[in-house]
């Protein structure tokens, strides 16, 4: 089975989209704010954290403990690897670390910023208002990950801050096709027709367990030095 692919799916080709849009904005006249969101399962953080990954854009992942400071800290260290700035250890106040910050993505316009986990900043002012900031005094792209309320969330908590994305895109389950794509790309022998609509089925459109179904073939491949991958052999899972 083929490791760290990321597959074209119908979600990870919608949210290219929203990459694609924000890029191309009007930056003088619209923020680069856009917002994925999605139910567990359907490959948000695969999708965000190895397409940053890949196209070397920064990738921060939230976490219950992350205050507006620690997010500065994290930011600013990424920053300086992504850019060769050279070893850093951040100190000063919050607002110290984040004008830095602000410094260099005035520097570099064109950078990309990936926020996984945005739920965890939402019962924080300071942290939520830190993020908007770097879309508001710079011309950096920030795209935000969340679960499947993240939407309303941002609304309800403020409709200023909602009305500055300019993207929105709800993951959703992943369909016939997208799991035949899949194994197309990650199963490395040829499998009949019916074992990808197998995985789809007991998937329930959840790529999560899709990904864990495939990887039992995978292992089943290895023990039985498969050369076709029947319907048989992954009914017998």
């Amino acid at each position: 089975m083929i490791q760290g692919k990321l597959v074209k799916t119908t979600n990870v080709m919608e949210a290219d989209n929203c990459i694609k849009y924000l890029l191309e904005r009007p930056k003088m006249e619209m923020v680069g704010l856009g917002l994925l969101y999605g139910k567990p399962g359907l490959g948000k953080t695969t999708y965000a954290s190895r397409m940053a990954f890949s196209r070397g854009y920064l990738y921060l992942r939230l976490e219950s403990t992350t205050t507006a400071k620690s997010f500065a800290s994290q930011l600013l260290l990424a920053l300086y690897k992504r850019f060769h700035m050279g070893d850093y250890i951040p100190y000063g106040t919050a607002n110290g670390l984040f004008k830095k910050c602000l410094t260099i993505l005035e520097d570099h316009p064109d950078t990309i910023i990936v926020i996984d986990e945005i739920d965890y900043a939402f019962k924080q002012t300071a942290l939520l208002g830190a993020i908007r900031d770097i879309v508001d005094e710079t011309l950096a792209i920030v795209v935000l990950v969340g679960m499947q309320n993240a939407r309303d969330k941002l609304l309800q908590i403020n409709e200023y801050y909602f009305d500055r994305c300019n993207y929105f895109y709800e993951f959703t389950p992943v369909t016939q096709r997208d799991v035949r794509h899949l194994c197309k790309e990650l199963i490395e022998i040829p499998f009949e027709s019916g074992v990808a609509d197998f995985i789809h089925f007991h998937s329930a459109g959840n790529l999560r367990k899709a990904m864990k179904i495939m990887y039992e073939i995978d292992n089943t491949i290895k023990r039985n030095n498969l050369e076709e991958v029947t319907l048989k052999d992954v009914e017998a899972l």
